[in-house]
């Protein structure tokens, strides 16, 4: 079977979908990426994978979309590939346009999220959906991360019953682990994570850290994780915060100077280290007591939280599709709702001040990973899912 995934940029391919592609592959499918241009996909092709570079906006731009759908149609045909595999929201609406001009027999779409949801206003609830139903009609398959994705769709009649499935998230429960960690890459002795601690500069008297990872965008929500910082300062001095995560050129809603004004406005500097784009994120884990993602956009099943709960780290995250779903509040976490620096900070005064507490939540966070999020698991979907098509 020779199949080709479609996504908007290569640092997507790099973080989500290249363990399952690996999978793939090592079951002698034949796999293809087709994504923008960029230094993520130039190191892909160093490593070996198949990517064709092509120009995806991540942004509704008709001329730009239409020239990407033409470009899109051209490979497939080209290729010849027997199915077509599509994510993210824009790249997979032209993903599908351009596999169904190509003639291909079977289409897939991985639903990171819809780009409908309850934070949606009216409109743009009302035009996605449109958008979302109309391309089902020229899908195969339309895989969930999340079921209430799979409720929603059901519900609202957005595509036939025998169209969509659930596919999950998952995480590499071996390298996202405390203890035990056999890659020598991955060290979380007390000797690393004091190196590490200092090539950050998180000062010497820090007894309690929380971060977050993601995108540095407005909707990540690290904007309100920054205030509830400051609320808790009074009570806990040597509080300190990691924003692990960088902002992207191709980002719509570019946030990071904005972050650093607020920081700055708030007079927090010295207890926020943001750290940029980083590789090492089972050792930046390693160093945080508490896990946080106050997001407020159109969530999937957060990664970050289940590479979180891995770790064994105690969730702070918001009532949104997705994290309330990865996280059990009371059991694994505590979920606040969104927007809301105030909650955001009661919540973290509560794990913060209870360490026992923490331990307890961080512990049955692992155990549900391990039950329920093993990436394995998900592959093993996916691969059934294919031979059944």
């Amino acid at each position: 079977m020779k199949i080709l995934h479609i996504c908007a940029i290569g640092g997507t391919v790099q973080t989500l979908l290249r363990p399952q592609i690996d999978y793939l592959l090592s079951h002698n499918l034949s796999v293809e990426i087709a994504c923008s241009p960029g230094s993520e996909v130039e190191e892909l092709q160093q490593q070996g994978y198949i990517v064709h570079p092509i120009q995806i906006d991540r942004q509704i731009s008709p001329i730009w979309n239409l020239r990407s759908i033409y470009q899109l149609t051209q490979l497939i045909q080209k290729n010849q590939y027997d199915l077509v595999h599509v994510h993210t929201p824009i790249a997979a609406v032209l993903g599908r346009i351009a596999a169904k001009l190509a003639g291909v027999k079977r289409i897939v779409y991985t639903a990171h999220g819809f780009p409908f949801h309850d934070q949606s206003s009216p409109s743009q609830y009302r035009f996605y959906f449109i958008v979302e139903k109309l391309a089902a009609f020229i899908t195969d398959l339309i895989l969930t991360q999340n079921y209430e994705d799979i409720a929603t769709a059901k519900k609202l009649g957005l595509c036939p019953l025998e169209k969509i499935y659930y596919l999950g998230n998952g995480v590499d429960i071996n390298r996202f682990k405390r203890v035990g960690v056999a890659h020598r890459r991955h060290r979380l002795n007390s000797t690393h994570q004091s190196l590490l601690r200092k090539s950050l500069s998180i000062p010497d008297n820090t007894d309690l850290i929380i971060g977050t990872i993601g995108r540095i965008t407005q909707k990540k929500g690290s904007g309100y994780l920054i205030e509830a910082a400051a609320k808790l300062l009074p009570d806990f001095p040597n509080l300190q915060v990691l924003v692990i995560g960088s902002q992207l050129s191709s980002d719509p809603e570019p946030f990071h100077t904005e972050l650093i004004k607020k920081i700055h406005s708030l007079g927090i500097e010295q207890h926020v280290t943001l750290t940029g784009e980083r590789q090492d994120i089972p050792e930046l884990l390693g160093l945080l007591d508490i896990f946080v993602l106050p997001t407020f956009t159109h969530e999937g099943l957060p990664r970050s939280i289940l590479e979180a709960m891995s770790m064994g780290l105690p969730v702070v995250t918001t009532d949104i599709r997705g994290c309330r779903e990865a996280v059990i509040h009371g059991k694994t976490g505590l979920i606040v709702p969104p927007q809301n620096s105030e909650k955001l900070a009661e919540a973290l005064k509560t794990l913060l001040s209870n360490y026992e507490l923490r331990q307890a939540y961080g512990q049955y966070g692992r155990e549900r990973v391990e039950v329920e999020y093993d990436e394995k698991l998900v592959f093993e979907r996916l691969y059934k899912y294919y031979q059944d098509l």
